[in-house]
């Protein structure tokens, strides 16, 4: 089969083997996958390691599967959550199976889906609804994190939230509270692309950072907010969003980011802030993004900016480290 596959410097399309079945795996040809920033990040810094296959955001359809698989069918359409875990241990129990030692991570730890095929346990296959776009299945992986990131704020009617990052995660992050009835979203970012992707999918209001910081925003309509989703990663963005938080509020550190940032404790105690982290998410909030997505809850399919070949996908990584009017890509290995 073709694959996408890391080199030193980037990446390159290349001939391998195709994929086969062990015990309790199906084969899935991939259908579509969607470029994530982490990926990009991580070709960017050398930090992939070199003929790892990068990908984890996708769906297709079953073509194989392996011994002692059932309640699966060669021809039917899946959403793959990327995370393996025994669900067993106390992370798993945490509803933390990204941190889970038993199982490897599809596109991150193992073989991931820049290819046309790829080996996945039974066990994280979701079904998608014959007759539903299978393309929509590779949007519930990012779906899924906002949602987790959503629960962690434990926010709903009557609340402000801010989400802080525009990228594919803030933007799902945005439909994620819509649909927590959420009554004023506010959005801050810098790709024009995606700030105004913000505004279609359902911010109240759009901050371009470059011109207006977010502290500067919030003072000048006297505003604080119940909750702060951080999605970018900026230096000094954990700060600022303490910053506005209302006493009582959470913020939710999303992204990964390397800075060791700055905590004002006497607020943090005195007003009674939250900072907590979300790390992907657990098994049933991935099939609640699949539910969402099929039943058309969320607008993500408005997202996409390009559909590319594997042959295009290396070039697109590159062209994603500065996304201007880039908002989402996918990766389809059949075009």
């Amino acid at each position: 089969m073709r694959a996408v596959v890391c080199v030193p410097g980037g990446t390159e399309v290349t001939d391998i083997p195709d994929p086969r079945p062990a015990a309790g795996d199906v084969v899935v040809e991939v259908d579509a996958c969607g470029l994530c920033g982490s990926d990009v990040h991580a070709v960017a810094s050398g930090f992939a390691r070199p003929g790892q296959i990068l990908g984890h955001e996708f769906s297709g359809h079953i073509v194989e599967a392996g011994t002692g698989v059932t309640g699966w069918r060669a021809g039917q359409p899946v959403a793959v959550n990327p995370l393996g875990s025994c669900r067993s241990c106390r992370v798993c129990a945490a509803g933390l199976p990204f941190r889970c030692a038993a199982q490897p991570n599809l596109g991150i730890t193992a073989p991931g889906a820049y290819a046309e095929y790829v080996a996945v346990p039974q066990g994280q296959l979701v079904a998608l609804p014959d007759g539903l776009p299978v393309e929509l299945g590779a949007h519930a992986e990012p779906l899924a994190v906002a949602l987790q990131a959503v629960s962690q704020a434990e926010v709903g009617p009557g609340d402000v939230v801010l989400v802080y990052g525009v990228g594919p995660i803030g933007l799902s992050a945005i439909m994620g509270l819509r649909l927590a009835g959420v009554d004023h979203i506010v959005a801050a970012g810098r790709s024009p692309g995606r700030r105004a992707a913000a505004a279609a999918v359902g911010a109240d209001a759009v901050i371009d950072t470059r011109e207006l910081s977010v502290t500067e925003h919030a003072r000048q309509r006297d505003m604080r907010f119940a909750a702060v989703l951080e999605c970018s990663g900026a230096k000094g963005s954990v700060a600022e969003a303490l910053d506005v938080l209302e006493p009582g509020g959470t913020c939710v550190e999303v992204a990964l980011t390397p800075e060791a940032a700055a905590v004002p404790l006497l607020r943090l105690v005195g007003d009674g802030l939250r900072l907590t982290g979300t790390c992907a998410f657990s098994y049933p909030v991935y099939e609640a993004a699949v539910a969402h997505l099929a039943a058309g809850r969320v607008p993500a399919a408005d997202l996409i900016s390009e559909r590319v070949s594997l042959d295009e996908t290396p070039s697109a990584l590159i062209r994603l480290r500065q996304p201007g009017d880039l908002v989402r890509i996918l990766t389809r290995p059949g075009q």
